[in-house]
């Protein structure tokens, strides 16, 4: 009796201790499972796109973008880069500098959001009265103001041209259609006031420019 008692006893650990074994056998193939979830998802990522075919002002302000910490390299996306390429140096950097002002904290789709900015710029470059390469050409100004067809505005604006506060790439059409549609006094004027303005403060000059057109507007002076 002792004896059969003695060999059930050990027979029930023999089966406690494969019961175990097993248990580890599971916990084993489960921690297997884990990694490879995770291998299959390092796979399905997006390689990393190809920031070598853009000019070097252009990779240089993506640089800047990444070195802010904000934006990550995988945060973008091939066809980002590609849009990117497909624009004029000026608008491109246009563009990452639009995208590089908002709160990127808050955006879940990186990519998505960026190629709205460089689309932005796409459609500009689409609209009448651009000139060749995306540049506005002034003789595509259209309007019901003075400043469309002063001969005095244009010989100001050329003046800010030829200085550099402003090349004539920076503006683009929707800026131009706002300035069109001013008095020669008000055109003047939104000029002057551009050219006093700290530079070093703007980040977007068509934007800024368009302001001061915008507010001369409603200030409806003579």
């Amino acid at each position: 009796g002792g004896a059969a008692m003695s060999g059930g006893a050990a027979y029930g650990g023999a089966m406690q201790a494969y019961g175990g074994a097993m248990q580890a056998y599971g916990g084993g193939m489960g921690a297997y499972g884990g990694a490879m979830a995770a291998y299959g998802g390092g796979m399905g990522a997006n390689p990393p796109p190809n920031f070598s075919v853009l000019s070097p002002v252009v990779s240089q302000t993506m640089e800047q973008l990444f070195l802010r910490g904000t934006v990550q390299r995988f945060d973008i996306d091939q066809k980002c880069v590609d849009g990117l390429k497909s624009l004029p140096e000026h608008l491109a950097v246009e563009a990452i500098q639009d995208f590089s002002c908002r709160d990127l904290n808050q955006i879940r789709n990186k990519s998505a959001y960026f190629m709205g900015c460089i689309n932005k710029r796409k459609d500009n470059m689409a609209m009448p009265g651009m000139g060749a390469g995306g540049l506005p050409a002034l003789a595509g100004l259209t309007g019901s103001g003075e400043a469309a067809n002063s001969p005095a505005v244009r010989e100001k604006l050329e003046s800010m041209f030829a200085t550099g506060v402003m090349p004539r790439e920076t503006l683009d059409y929707r800026a131009w259609s706002e300035f069109s549609k001013l008095k020669e006094a008000q055109a003047m004027a939104c000029i002057d006031e551009f050219v006093a303005s700290d530079q070093s403060r703007i980040r977007n000059k068509a934007a800024y420019f368009m302001g001061i057109c915008k507010k001369h507007q409603q200030q409806g002076f003579f």
